[in-house]
């Protein structure tokens, strides 16, 4: 398999990484860049659904609480994060073999969202709010035949015009992690999700294994919070899933275009398996991560998804 291919090699070169003597530092500030895509990163011609994402964020710790913040007197360290998101879905228009013939619509979802981040000794704590636009604003689908012509060199996707009318996007989010067994090299947690919103609603729950040298959940660079960290080495390897229970996504529930609810509800998949195989480095100034998803799908009775993440950060004062 490519991602093993890919986890081996990264590891070779990261090793000698661990090797170096270095003092450890707390930045204060952080900038993000993260890509995901279903074709350009393995080459799976799998171009339908969540195809791609571009995400660009920036974290700082803060010298005083505020209100909420003070909610957590036993916090360990606690960070602000703004960042801004493009994310595209699309029916499998360039092929004809899904078992269910049910395309769903094209959709462009860009949005802003904030984040309040706790680490505690074995816990992290995430709370969100999503602002943003579902609909042609997002020029999604000019940014995706972008991307084909100019890196995947895949054809031409004309149908866009029939996507998701504009709306404005809501979501509240929560994120729940929570160590639940260390030994050495090995580490188990479990992650929980939520979202509640006109967008996106739904709970997550997944059980995740790391393997290598890494931090507490609560300032890893497994949930991009090597930040709240003081710039330690981490390496690891991590594989996990969770099963997300969807109450409302409107990339497959709102209606296109021309008015039409082309999924009918009860194809709709309310219960999503989801796993992934990734691998993660962190030191000092510097975080990436790179991971390798599978998913059954919101549509019930087609062909399971792939996509992957990859995801940087670059830390300063």
């Amino acid at each position: 398999m490519k991602i093993v291919k890919i986890g081996i090699a990264l590891w070779l070169f990261m090793t000698p990484f661990l090797l170096k003597a270095q003092q450890d530092t707390a930045y204060k500030y952080e900038v993000l860049a993260g890509h995901d895509n279903d074709f350009t990163i393995f080459g799976t011609r799998t171009d339908w659904h969540y195809t791609y994402g571009i995400h660009l964020g920036f974290g700082w710790r803060p010298k005083q609480t505020n209100l909420i913040t003070q909610l957590f007197p036993n916090k360990k360290a606690f960070s602000h994060y703004i960042a801004a998101h493009i994310q595209a879905y699309t029916p499998d228009y360039a092929r004809t073999y899904q078992i269910v013939k049910t395309r769903q619509p094209y959709a462009g979802w860009g949005y802003l969202d904030f984040a309040n981040n706790y680490g505690f000794e074995n816990v992290f704590l995430q709370l969100k709010v999503d602002l943003g636009i579902l609909g042609p604003a997002v020029h999604a689908g000019d940014i995706q035949n972008f991307i084909h012509q100019k890196f995947s060199k895949d054809i031409f996707v004309d149908q866009w015009e029939d996507q998701i009318p504009n709306q404005f996007g809501f979501n509240l989010r929560a994120n729940y992690a929570q160590d639940i067994f260390t030994e050495k090299w090995l580490n188990l947690y479990s992650l929980s999700r939520i979202s509640a919103g006109n967008i996106f609603t739904f709970f997550e729950q997944g059980l995740y294994f790391r393997f290598g040298q890494f931090n507490a959940i609560g300032r890893s660079v497994a949930r991009q919070q090597s930040l709240l960290g003081n710039g330690e080495t981490e390496i690891f390897l991590e594989a996990g899933f969770n099963m997300n229970f969807s109450a409302f996504n409107a990339t497959i529930e709102n209606a296109n275009g021309q008015g039409e609810k082309v999924v009918p509800q009860n194809l709709v998949n309310h219960r999503i398996l989801n796993g992934h195989v990734g691998v993660f480095f962190s030191q000092k100034r510097y975080a990436i991560g790179l991971k390798w998803n599978y998913t059954e799908g919101e549509i019930k009775g087609n062909e399971p998804h792939r996509f992957a993440i990859l995801a940087g950060t670059y830390k300063f004062n």
